[in-house]
């Protein structure tokens, strides 16, 4: 380029003319624009840096989470493979046991401990499944299972026994109702689940036991006369709850007055 006054060579660069002095018009404006394009691109380059790093941060908090996903599905994946294997191998063990096994349940059975023949039952795991129609602990599932719904109810019954808090009774006294709801299910509609798989004979009296232990634990705990517990039978799941809330609230307020006294 040439000085606008003396026609003399320059560059933009040069804020004055060699040759004659006078100020470079060009070269101002040049330095300017070169000042704004050298801001705005250090401001580009901060915002690229800082896009990058925060995408760099989530990216790395996804793959974790990821991993940790999948680290849960396998850990899971193989808890129930293992599970499964066991119990595999417990029921084969039960099934080269048989002899000893059978009279070990019928001893159970006779005594009325349904509780031990549910811990029996869940060593061998006898009540996870259905066996074949072959298989000589078939005959056994129907009163295992009760044996199984009678020993959960009987467990979550007993904190009742022990707990001062009434909001840690009421949340026993929940569960205790869908226990029974459960446990009545398998008493009484029978014929709808699984007694065609049965004996029975052997059906018929796990039936009639089941029904006065869980009479009695109903007598005990909860406060029953005997009477209402032929009509709690025969109650709608729905009503059998709201007669259950009234022996909890019943059993709360004698607690109350008798913490009182």
């Amino acid at each position: 380029m040439n000085c606008a006054h003396c026609g003399a060579p320059m560059t933009l660069e040069d804020r004055f003319c060699p040759h004659c002095g006078k100020p470079n018009a060009q070269a101002a404006q040049h330095s300017r624009d070169m000042a704004h394009y050298n801001r705005e691109f250090e401001k580009t380059r901060r915002g690229v840096y800082g896009t990058l790093k925060a995408y760099k941060g989530i990216t790395a908090r996804l793959i974790l989470l990821v991993i940790a996903i999948v680290i849960m599905i396998v850990a899971f994946a193989l808890d129930n493979n293992v599970y499964s294997l066991y119990r595999s191998h417990m029921q084969r063990e039960a099934r080269a046991h048989a002899d000893e096994i059978e009279a070990q349940i019928r001893e159970y059975t006779e005594h009325m401990d349904y509780v031990s023949l549910a811990r029996y039952s869940e060593h061998y795991s006898l009540a996870h499944y259905r066996f074949e129609d072959d298989d000589r602990f078939g005959k056994y599932y129907p009163m295992l299972v009760l044996a199984r719904d009678y020993t959960n109810l009987y467990a979550d019954m007993m904190p009742i026994v022990t707990m001062d808090d009434p909001s840690e009774r009421r949340s026993s006294w929940s569960i205790v109702c869908d226990d029974i709801t459960h446990l009545y299910k398998h008493l009484y509609d029978a014929d709808e689940y699984f007694y065609e798989d049965g004996d029975p004979e052997l059906n018929a009296r796990a039936v009639s036991d089941v029904e006065k232990l869980t009479d009695a634990l109903l007598i005990r705990y909860l406060g029953f006369a005997p009477g209402e517990t032929e009509e709690f039978h025969t109650m709608s799941a729905g009503k059998r709850s709201a007669f259950i809330e009234e022996k909890f609230e019943r059993i709360t307020e004698e607690r109350r007055a008798q913490s009182d006294e």
